[in-house]
C-alpha cells in the first residue's frame, strides 16, 4: 500500500486506479478511511472524481457522497455538490434504486437537504411503487 499511497499523493490516479482494480479493491468508506488514512481529504475527493470518470456507478457516487458527508470535508456547503452528483447518477442509472434509498435515508427531514420535500416525496413514492 505504501507505493499506492505515494502515487496517490503525487496525483498519479491512473496508477492508483489500475493497481486497486488488479487487487479487486472493495471501495467502501470504511476501507478508504482505514487503508488510506494518510491521504488528505482533497486528494481522496480528487481520486474519487477520477474513479467516477472510469466507473460511474451508483455505488461509486454513493461512496463519493459518503466521503463528502462523513469525513473531514475540506470545503463548506457540500450539499449542492452532493446534489449534483446524485442528480447525474439518477439520470445515468434510472433503474437503480440505491441512489433513491441513499437520498431518502440521508436527506429526509435533514435541515440542510438540497432536495425539496416534493423531490423526496417523489422518490419515496417511486420506491413504494416498485
Amino acid at each position: 500500500m505504501k507505493k499506492i499511497i505515494k502515487q496517490w499523493k503525487n496525483g498519479n490516479y491512473n496508477y492508483v486506479y489500475e493497481t486497486l482494480k488488479l487487487k479487486n479493491y472493495d471501495y467502501t468508506l470504511d476501507n478508504l478511511e482505514k487503508d488510506f488514512s494518510s491521504i488528505k481529504s482533497k486528494d481522496k475527493y480528487s481520486y474519487l472524481i477520477y474513479l467516477l470518470s472510469k466507473e460511474n456507478t451508483p455505488q461509486n457516487v454513493i461512496l463519493l457522497c459518503d466521503t463528502l458527508l462523513y469525513t473531514d470535508t475540506f470545503f463548506f456547503d457540500i450539499h449542492p455538490v452532493i446534489y449534483m452528483f446524485l442528480q447525474q447518477s439518477l439520470i445515468l442509472h434510472p433503474f437503480d434504486i440505491s441512489i433513491l434509498k441513499w437520498i431518502i435515508s440521508v436527506y429526509d427531514n435533514h435541515p440542510d437537504s438540497p432536495f425539496s420535500h416534493e423531490e423526496i416525496n417523489t422518490y419515496k413514492n417511486k420506491l413504494n411503487n416498485l
